[in-house]
């Protein structure tokens, strides 16, 4: 048989099965109904994450936070951290860090540097409610490898970010860039992360492991106070 007709032999018959059982698609089924975002956003948002392994603590004031942070750090045993440049309480929270050592990324080697951190301290863009997942904007002075590295990573989430679920992402960032001029000419940041939850994988025989290729653990602190 020529390869001609080979082809439209099998061509005949994929025609005929198609025919005997016409192609349909099931239609996708109804988006469920965003979470609200009201006084109880932050209990909500504690119980999304405690399946995850994940704490939540809450601060009203910046010398609170840098309280829950250096616990955190205690509880962790952590002798050294790195943290994003514009943190909000930056200052409160050095001092409530000043028996550990600070790293600093290195433009000549950062990931270097910031791998030997025990704990890694950054900011939350938003967290979404629905999935306890926190959306990190990388920036200048926010090297992602401080999020990544360290085996603690502890995330600052503002209140003002607490958000029902992605969709209000593309809103979000908007308003970022209009406020902060973080990206200029109207381009987006150079990476978004969002992660939900310490660093797992069950990738062999579905048995749960975390930490293989990032934080083993992940403490949110919540902010409960208006920033500027």
């Amino acid at each position: 048989m020529s390869s001609a007709n080979a082809r439209e032999g099998i061509l005949a018959t994929l025609r005929a099965g198609l025919a005997a059982a016409p192609l349909s698609v099931p239609a996708p089924p109804a988006r469920p109904a965003s979470l609200s975002v009201g006084p109880d956003a932050w209990a909500l948002l504690a119980a999304v994450l405690e399946p995850l392994e994940v704490r939540l603590r809450l601060a009203a004031t910046p010398a609170e936070a840098a309280r829950h942070v250096a616990d955190i750090a205690r509880e962790r045993g952590a002798a050294s951290y790195a943290r994003w440049a514009d943190l909000p309480a930056a200052a409160e929270m050095d001092a409530a860090l000043a028996g550990l050592t600070r790293l600093e990324p290195n433009p000549s080697g950062c990931c270097q540097a910031l791998a030997r951190a025990d704990l890694g301290l950054t900011f939350a863009q938003a967290a979404l409610m629905d999935s306890g997942s926190l959306v990190l904007v990388a920036g200048p002075q926010r090297p992602r490898s401080v999020s990544l590295l360290p085996p603690t990573h502890v995330c600052l989430v503002p209140r003002a970010g607490l958000v029902a679920d992605v969709s209000a992402l593309p809103e979000l960032l908007r308003r970022h860039a209009a406020a902060s001029g973080a990206f200029p000419q109207g381009l987006l940041p150079s990476c978004l992360n969002l992660i939900t939850g310490p660093s797992s994988t069950a990738d062999i025989e579905l048995v749960l492991v975390r930490g293989v290729h990032g934080p083993g653990a992940l403490d949110v602190v919540g902010l409960d106070w208006d920033l500027e």
